[in-house]
């Protein structure tokens, strides 16, 4: 079985004053977990850079960090931006 794999942008305002931050996301089926983080999202500065945090929505809708050291608010931010894109 293959993995799936979509990568996308999405532009928020992390830092309020400063410009807002264009951030790669990249989706992955998650084969490891359960059925629960059947997605899980590795935020990246650029394309080729070093992935910032992991994030995976759980059942309440709610985003969780996986991997990395970002603020809860920020993964929040983030999370709102790729349920966007989805829209």
């Amino acid at each position: 079985m293959e993995q799936q794999e979509e990568t996308f942008q999405v532009t928020v305002q992390i830092n309020k004053g400063m410009e807002p931050t264009t951030l790669n996301v990249v989706a992955e089926e998650n084969k490891v977990s359960g059925p629960e983080h059947a997605l899980t999202f590795k935020i990246k500065r650029d394309k080729d850079s070093e992935t910032l945090a992991v994030l995976a929505p759980d059942s309440d809708h709610c985003w969780q960090q996986l991997e990395g050291n970002m603020e809860q608010e920020e993964v929040d931010l983030i999370g709102a931006a790729i349920d966007g894109h989805y829209a």
